[in-house]
C-alpha cells in the first residue's frame, strides 16, 4: 500500500496496548492493517492486509466495495439534505467512509467465533490510491467480562459509547485516522503524542455523556464527569465525600420523590451539591438531570432495564466515585483517571495457581477453598487471606500480634465473620483456620507498590519472606482484588524455541525479512519473562547478528525498532512451561 506500512502498524500494536493494558491486561489487543484499493492499479493487489501472516486472505473479501455500496445506499442518513453544498458532500463522503468501515468490521467478525477475538474497525482514510482501516482486535473471553449498555445511538443517528472500553476504542481510532493522514504515516517515532492516561480520561469524559443524555442533555456538552470530579474531590466541614446521586429526568417512572427543593441547584455549583450530598445515604439519593439536582429521593418499582435511561453515581471516598447502571458498575474514576471495574477473583485462575503452589493439594481441597475465599471477596471494607502450608507453625510464631482460635474448618458463613476485624485470616490448604486478625511480617521487597495500601504491600512482604509455600489473596477498600503472588501463566517451551529456530532461518536468508524478524522480535519481547539464562544469550547472539544485517540493507530514514538485551528473571522456573508431551 504505501512504503512505511509495516513501521506504521508496529506503531498502531504499540499504542493500542499501552492504552487497553492499563484498563485489563487480559484484552490482549491485536492490530492490523486492511487496505482497499480505490485507484485501479495492475501492479496491486485490489485488497492488502498488513502484516501478511495476520490470519485474514485478501481473496476472501473481494466483494467488500460492492458490499459497502450496498450499504451505504440504505443508509437513512443519505435522505437529508444540507442547503450548503461543502457541508452536504462532507456528509455524503462521510456516510461513504462509514459503509465501508461498517461493511470490513462484518466481514471480518464473520471469522470472530472461530478465533474466539472480537474485531472492531477505524473510519477508512485515502492513502495512495487505498482506503486503509485499522482493525482493533481484543480476546472475546476477557472482552465480555465486561459490562456493556446495549443502546448505541441517541435520536437515531448520533452514535454514543456503550461502555469505558467503547470510549476508549473510539478515542485509539481517531488517534489512528489522524497518524493516517500525516504525510508518510509511519516515518515518526510512535502514533499519537497523547499518552495511555490523558486517551483512557477523554474516554471516561466521553462516557459520561451516556447519563447527561438519559437525564434529557441533547448535546452532551455539560461536563458531568468533570462535575463528579469536582465534587467528590471537596470535604465538607472536615469530612470526605460519601453519597449517591441518581440522573434521569424528571418523573421518571422508577424515581419517588421525597424532598423537593424549591430552587434547584445548578450542578456545577459544586459546593452547593457537596452540602446536599451529606444528606444522602444508602437508601435516599441526590435527585439530578444533567444540570441540575432538584430534590432527594429513592428508587421504586422494577425498572426496565433495556430502557437505559437511569443511572447511579456513587461518590465511595475522597476522589473517588462510580458510575452504575440496574446493578452494574460501568466504570469506576480515582482522582480523575477512569477505571474499569475489574470482575472478582476468576476460578480457573484461583484454582490454576493453588495448584502450582501446592502441588499435591485434592480436588475437594481447591474446590473448599474457592468456597470461602469467595466469601471473603465479598467483604466491603477490605480484608486479606493467607493460604500457607505452615498455616500452624505461623499462627504460633505470630501468636503475639494475633488472635489465636481453635483449629476450625472453615466455611463460607465463618469466613463472613471472622474477615469482618482488621487483620488477615491465616489458614492451610484444608481451609482451617488457626488465626484472625493476624498482622504480618517480613523483609522489604522490591516488589512493593507505593501507589497501593499498606494490606497488599503487607502480603507482598510476607509471602516473599516465608519459607512455607504459601499465597495472600488480598481485598482492598476500593475493591480490586490480588492475589500474591500473581504467577505469570505457563507457556510451552517449544513456542521460545520456535521463535529462536526462526531467527537462525532468518540469518540464512540471502534476502533480510525484515517484518519477520520485527514480528519474532516482538513476540520474545512480549514473552521475556519466561527466558531463561541459556535461551537469553543465544537470543541476544541471534539478534546481534540480524541487526548488523538489518543496518547494512535497510535505507537510511526507516525508523528501526530497538530490542535491548533480553536478561533472565531471577522468578523463573521450569514451573512457568506447559509439559511439551503429546
Amino acid at each position: 500500500m504505501w512504503g512505511y506500512q509495516t513501521q506504521f502498524q508496529i506503531s498502531t500494536q504499540s499504542f493500542a496496548e499501552s492504552i487497553f493494558d492499563n484498563l485489563d491486561s487480559s484484552l490482549n489487543p491485536r492490530t492490523f492493517l486492511f487496505g482497499v484499493m480505490i485507484e485501479q492499479n495492475d501492479d496491486e493487489c485490489p485488497i492488502c492486509v498488513e502484516p501478511e501472516d495476520c490470519g485474514y486472505d485478501p481473496s476472501s473479501f473481494l466483494d467488500v466495495l460492492a458490499f459497502s455500496d450496498d450499504m451505504e445506499e440504505l443508509d437513512e442518513e443519505r435522505l437529508i439534505f444540507l442547503s450548503h453544498p461543502k457541508v452536504h458532500e462532507a456528509n455524503l463522503r462521510r456516510i461513504k467512509h462509514r459503509a465501508l468501515k461498517n461493511t470490513v468490521q462484518q466481514m471480518i467478525r464473520k471469522y470472530d467465533d472461530s478465533r474466539d477475538v472480537i474485531s472492531f474497525c477505524s473510519m477508512p482514510v485515502l492513502l495512495d490510491g487505498f482506503m486503509v482501516c485499522v482493525v482493533l482486535q481484543f480476546d472475546r473471553a476477557a472482552f465480555v467480562t465486561h459490562h456493556s449498555l446495549l443502546r448505541d445511538k441517541v435520536q437515531g443517528r448520533y452514535t454514543i459509547p456503550t461502555s469505558l472500553i467503547d470510549a476508549a476504542i473510539r478515542e485509539y481510532f481517531i488517534e489512528c485516522e489522524v497518524a493516517l493522514r500525516r504525510p508518510e504515516p509511519g516515518t515518526s517515532l510512535g502514533l499519537s503524542d497523547r499518552n495511555y492516561d490523558e486517551i483512557i480520561r477523554t474516554a471516561g469524559n466521553s462516557f459520561m455523556r451516556v447519563p447527561a443524555w438519559a437525564g434529557g442533555e441533547l448535546m452532551g456538552l455539560h461536563g458531568l464527569f468533570h462535575s463528579c470530579n469536582t465534587i467528590s474531590s471537596i470535604r465538607y466541614e472536615g469530612e470526605e465525600g460519601k453519597g449517591k446521586m441518581l440522573i434521569a429526568q424528571r418523573r421518571h417512572p422508577n424515581i419517588e420523590e421525597t424532598i423537593t427543593l424549591t430552587s434547584p441547584v445548578k450542578l456545577r455549583n459544586y459546593r452547593a451539591v457537596r452540602k446536599l450530598l451529606a444528606i444522602s445515604s444508602k437508601e435516599v439519593c441526590l435527585l439530578c438531570n444533567y444540570d441540575i439536582v432538584y430534590g432527594l429521593g429513592t428508587l421504586k418499582g422494577k425498572y426496565k432495564e433495556s430502557a437505559e435511561d437511569l443511572f447511579l453515581i456513587s461518590i465511595t471516598k475522597h476522589g473517588c466515585w462510580e458510575l452504575s447502571h440496574a446493578d452494574h458498575t460501568l466504570m469506576k474514576v480515582v482522582h480523575g483517571q477512569p477505571f474499569l471495574p475489574m470482575p472478582p477473583i476468576k476460578k480457573r485462575k484461583f484454582e490454576r495457581v493453588i495448584r502450582r503452589i501446592f502441588p499435591d493439594i485434592e480436588t475437594k481441597q481447591v474446590r473448599r477453598l474457592w468456597s470461602v475465599i469467595s466469601e471473603a471477596v465479598r467483604q466491603k471494607h477490605g480484608t486479606m487471606v493467607v493460604i500457607s502450608m505452615g498455616a500452624q507453625s505461623e499462627a504460633d510464631r505470630l501468636r503475639t500480634q494475633s488472635t489465636r482460635i481453635e483449629p476450625i474448618q472453615l466455611t463460607p458463613d465463618i469466613m463472613q465473620l471472622i474477615t469482618s476485624i482488621d487483620g488477615a485470616v491465616l489458614i492451610d490448604s484444608e481451609s482451617i483456620c488457626y488465626a484472625i486478625g493476624v498482622i504480618l511480617d517480613g523483609m522489604v521487597s522490591t516488589m512493593g507498590a507505593p501507589s497501593r495500601g499498606a494490606r497488599y504491600n503487607s502480603a507482598i512482604r510476607y509471602v516473599e519472606s516465608s519459607k512455607d509455600p504459601c499465597i495472600a489473596i488480598v481485598v482492598s477498600e476500593d475493591g480490586s482484588i490480588d492475589m500474591v503472588p500473581d504467577l505469570m501463566p505457563q507457556i510451552r517451551r517449544s513456542e521460545i524455541i520456535k521463535r529462536t529456530e526462526k531467527l537462525k532461518e532468518l540469518t540464512q536468508e540471502e534476502h533480510f525479512k525484515y517484518r519477520e524478524f520485527n514480528v519474532t522480535m516482538s513476540w520474545l519481547s512480549d514473552h521475556r519473562f519466561y527466558l531463561l539464562p541459556d535461551m537469553c544469550n543465544e537470543i541476544n547472539g541471534l539478534r546481534q547478528d540480524l541487526e548488523a544485517i538489518r543496518d547494512r540493507v535497510i535505507e537510511p530514514g526507516i525508523v528501526r525498532p530497538v530490542y535491548s538485551d533480553f536478561i533472565p528473571n531471577d522468578k523463573m522456573n521450569d514451573s512457568y512451561f506447559l509439559d511439551d508431551s503429546p
